[in-house]
């Protein structure tokens, strides 16, 4: 009998269902220990296990518990077979389908494998000078990409990560929409979508390389990718403005923004408009910024010398920009929005990222503009969020009576404060 024909026996003795769990437990042994040493216990065996077991190691087994010495059944008892001429490593290997070795081992290989991934892509981008920080930024944060690394073929994930890297390398000059950066890049203009692999890992590498947080939430992977020329939403991502002006690139002042503003007409710009503008400007000496559609309305129409912009609910990155550019002339900022954590943590960041002052929310206003709507005990957890020390007496009184309370209750009081 040959080799190869005794080999192919071997591994057909033990491939017996009655051997399967037995063996998987001495595999696990062996990764651990380096050799084939030690007791495993096989728990509840069937009596197909029993009978199979009994037979090779000629005693019977009995119980719930079966003590297995991994040497005398990998060596002893497999050398007084005539199976003895074979490797019982290379058995286990070929009945297991998978290689045996250690976890020690298994670890040192893996190593080797993600040096040589680094090294082909590092030699691909060998003749850019620009790569190297952004190959570095993806070494040196390896750790966060490993799933998607262990998720595909070595060869798979290298192609991935040669038309992310290649991306980041030709980000646009000027803005420009995802899906043509997408196509002019990588030639797929659903390459870098949300919910593929290659997106997110895009966007990983962008808010390293930006020094910022990872996007939890669609409204900061906007901005994320607008702070790098690139647009998701360019036409629902709007602001509703009034008596605002801006620059357009040549430095003039904008011709349409003026004759709103002249005419004391709101109107609603969307992304796709506000990019092509260099900067905004109030035409009066305050800006105030609220949350609602109906409270701007009456503030419009009843102050009408103010400068106006409304969130709509959402500090969408259309509206962020508009009162970045505003702040930085340096004319007084205010804010109000609805009494509930949704509408707090919107005054949370407007005050600390623009500096601007809370309009009518602190807590008697609070008082005043209470509802019956109940807050659940998840929403109420929001406020811990909340930084701005001017809005810590609401957040107080919010958790104590877990009742919302919303503009509309109290926008007399609102005009009232901006008439004077």
């Amino acid at each position: 009998m040959t080799e190869d024909r005794i080999f192919y026996e071997c591994v057909k003795y033990f491939s017996q269902k009655g051997f399967r769990r037995a063996l998987e437990l001495i595999y696990q042994k062996y990764r651990s220990l380096g050799r084939f040493s030690g007791r495993v216990i096989l728990e509840n065996p069937s009596e197909e296990e029993k009978e199979a077991l009994s037979r090779y190691l000629r005693r019977v087994l009995r119980g719930d518990r079966l003590v297995i010495d991994v040497k005398d059944f990998a060596e002893t008892k497999f050398q007084d077979t005539k199976f003895s001429g074979l490797d019982f490593k290379s058995v286990l290997s070929a009945v297991l389908k998978k290689e045996v070795i250690t976890k020690k081992e298994e670890k040192h290989l893996e190593s080797e494998r993600v040096l040589k991934f680094f090294e082909s892509l590092s030699a691909h981008f060998e003749a850019d000078e620009n790569a190297a920080e952004v190959l570095d930024a993806f070494r040196e944060n390896f750790k966060w990409f490993e799933s998607y690394y262990k998720k595909y073929s070595q060869k798979e994930f290298l192609e991935m990560m040669k038309k992310v890297i290649e991306a980041i390398l030709k980000r646009p000059q000027s803005p420009e929409t995802l899906a043509i950066f997408a196509t002019r890049t990588t030639g797929n203009p659903h390459f870098f979508d949300h919910d593929k692999d290659a997106g997110k890992i895009f966007l990983k590498l962008l808010s390293i390389l930006s020094g910022k947080e990872f996007p939890q939430n669609a409204e900061e992977k906007s901005e994320l990718l607008f702070d790098n020329n690139i647009l998701i939403d360019e036409l629902s991502n709007w602001c509703l403005l009034y008596n605002i002006g801006g620059y357009v690139e040549d430095g003039k002042e904008d011709e349409g923004l003026r004759c709103f503003g002249s005419q004391k007409k709101p109107l609603i710009l969307p992304l796709y408009t506000i990019k092509d503008y260099r900067g905004f400007f109030a035409y009066s000496n305050k800006l105030v910024i609220v949350e609602n559609p109906a409270v701007f309305s009456a503030i419009v129409q009843k102050v009408p010398e103010v400068s106006a912009v409304c969130t709509n609910g959402h500090l969408r990155l259309s509206c962020r920009i508009v009162i970045e550019s505003i702040a930085k002339t340096n004319i007084e900022l205010l804010y109000s929005g609805d009494f509930d954590p949704e509408g707090l943590l919107i005054a949370d960041r407007v005050i600390q990222n623009f500096g601007a002052k809370p309009l009518c929310m602190d807590e008697s206003h609070y008082l005043l503009a209470l509802s019956q709507n109940k807050i659940d005990e998840r929403r109420l957890e929001m406020l811990k969020n909340i930084e701005s020390a001017q809005l810590q007496s609401v957040c107080r009184k919010m958790k104590e009576l877990q009742l919302a309370g919303y503009q509309e209750r109290i926008v007399d009081r609102i005009v009232e404060e901006l008439q004077n």
